[in-house]
């Protein structure tokens, strides 16, 4: 297994660990009988109520899921046939996954804290944080696009930048401080905005910073030098 490989699979294991304490110590302190927030809506307002054991099986989700992810990301290259670049790029794809099982531990924190606070609870403030907190790991990514290299599961993939590593290379460092500007923007909006606008400016500006990398990828592939490289096979 690759030196970063087991990197994130220690910050794996600690989001793991931290989940888990988060989930005991918020189930030993759920009430025992009456109705418990387990579900709420973009606003961050609960929409479902549940009891005592299907709060606790909310809250034991997400030790699972940090596990399940953690593992889908080391595994992840070695399906890669082109193992070797996500190898050269691995600070950018470690960076990601760091920021990954961080977000999942704050979205977890979230949760309890909404579990427990009672109706008293700004239950816009949830919202708030997690939208800040995939800004951030938005910035993130965005920042080591640049320094990735063509695979098949991180970056920009589009056919245009699979089949030429020059629409590769120009993409991302076109998209890289373009996914930056949306995260940037995002975090602003997660402290502005308030309601359903809370949650969809991020989305929204992600989906317009992902549309407009894949267009110029398209653009850079037309003027890259190997855009036509092939094997020259005839059958």
């Amino acid at each position: 297994m690759k030196p970063f490989a087991k990197t994130g699979l220690i910050w794996t294991a600690g989001a793991v660990l931290v989940t888990s304490l988060i989930t005991a110590g918020t189930w030993t302190s759920l009430p025992a009988t009456g109705e418990i927030p387990v579900h709420w809506g973009p606003d961050g307002t609960p929409d479902r109520f549940g009891g005592h054991l299907e709060a606790g099986l909310t809250l034991l989700a997400m030790p699972v899921i940090s596990l399940f992810v953690g593992l889908i990301l080391a595994l992840a290259p070695s399906f890669d046939p082109r193992k070797e670049n996500i190898e050269k790029g691995r600070r950018a794809y470690l960076a990601v996954w760091i920021s990954v099982m961080l977000l999942l531990v704050l979205v977890h924190g979230g949760v309890a804290r909404m579990m427990t606070a009672g109706p008293e609870a700004e239950s816009g403030s949830f919202v708030r944080w997690v939208i800040a907190g995939s800004a951030l790991m938005i910035i993130v990514i965005g920042n080591y696009l640049p320094k990735t290299r063509s695979s098949f599961f991180f970056g920009v993939r589009t056919p245009w930048t699979l089949s030429s590593d020059i629409a590769w290379e120009k993409t991302h460092r076109f998209a890289g401080p373009l996914f930056m500007l949306a995260g940037g923007l995002g975090l602003a909006g997660a402290f502005l905005f308030n309601g359903i606008w809370l949650a969809l400016q991020l989305s929204a500006l992600i989906m317009a910073a992902a549309l407009v990398s894949v267009v110029y990828s398209y653009f850079a592939w037309k003027g890259a030098a190997d855009r036509d490289d092939g094997t020259g096979l005839t059958v």
